[in-house]
């Protein structure tokens, strides 16, 4: 079974950009862009794997995370952003990033 990935980033391209990369690699993936997005997909859930961004604009990332973990108790947490300090947090990508990096990251996280 492949396994279900939710992206949640207020910036169409990166949010797209993900879906894509990690469509080609056989994932199931939900996207959110808002809060309203995100509840839809919520029920699209149980998932593995959310990948999110720090700042969102209409959500904090307590939110996002404590949102998905009521439905996918054991869902693991890669967060994305261009303005945070990368050893503050184990599971992050630093955007711009490539997408070799992106598949690389999600895949060990997965596995």
């Amino acid at each position: 079974m492949s396994a279900k990935i939710l992206v949640i980033d207020d910036e169409p391209l990166m949010l797209n950009a993900v879906r894509r990369a990690l469509l080609k690699e056989g994932y199931i993936i939900s996207v959110a862009r808002n809060k309203e997005d995100l509840r839809a997909a919520l029920k699209e859930g149980p998932f593995h794997l959310l990948i999110t961004d720090l700042y969102l604009t209409d959500m904090t990332i307590e939110h996002v995370i404590k949102k998905v973990t009521q439905s996918s108790p054991s869902v693991k947490v890669l967060k994305m952003s261009g303005s945070f300090r990368k050893d503050q947090t184990d599971h992050f990508i630093e955007k711009p990033f490539r997408i070799a990096e992106l598949r690389k990251k999600v895949a060990e996280m997965l596995a």
